[in-house]
């Protein structure tokens, strides 16, 4: 799920204003604390909300039904979270958003290979999944989505204080 997304990011576009941004420092390490906090609190994001959608159907679908779940906002937290990686500071949300055509087809894919592996019987046998309702599907859409929509507010309240600070 996470290997032609990966491959497409490379080829998206550069993001307005690259050229703006002065390079980093030759000792300055890739994975800066920064960035190992950024990973750390999408995989926190990811167990929490797994966890969260595994616990609530344990209580209200079967056990089967439950594991379906789970696996599925898993997937779909990995879809959104491929849009954190397209711009570090800046909004994903910009211009060049449907500019990745490889990336949009990488994201369609794996979303329809998910829905096959939850509603075709074959694929059910294979994986031990069973079908899932709409409404499953919205919570687990609603629920994985919470990796993007938090990066996105946390990138719109950096943002606002740094400007708050450069005037």
């Amino acid at each position: 799920m996470d290997g032609p997304p990966a491959m497409a990011l490379g080829a998206d576009p550069s993001q307005p204003g690259v050229m703006d941004v002065p390079p980093r420092a030759r000792d300055e390490r890739i994975l800066s604390l920064r960035r190992i906090g950024n990973l750390t609190v999408y995989g926190i994001t990811m167990v929490a909300g797994t966890l969260g959608i595994l616990f609530w159907g344990m209580q209200h679908r079967s056990e089967q039904q439950a594991l379906t779940l789970a696996f599925t906002t898993f997937v779909l937290f990995q879809v959104f979270n491929a849009f954190n990686a397209r711009a570090e500071t800046g909004t994903t949300f910009n211009r060049t958003f449907f500019h990745n055509r490889s990336l949009w087809l990488a994201l369609i894919g794996v979303v329809v290979l998910q829905i096959l592996v939850v509603h075709w019987p074959l694929m059910q046998q294979l994986f031990g999944t069973t079908a899932l309702s709409g409404i499953d599907w919205i919570l687990a859409v609603l629920v994985a989505s919470s990796v993007l929509i938090l990066e996105e507010m946390r990138k719109a309240v950096q943002r606002a204080w740094q400007r708050i600070f450069r005037s």
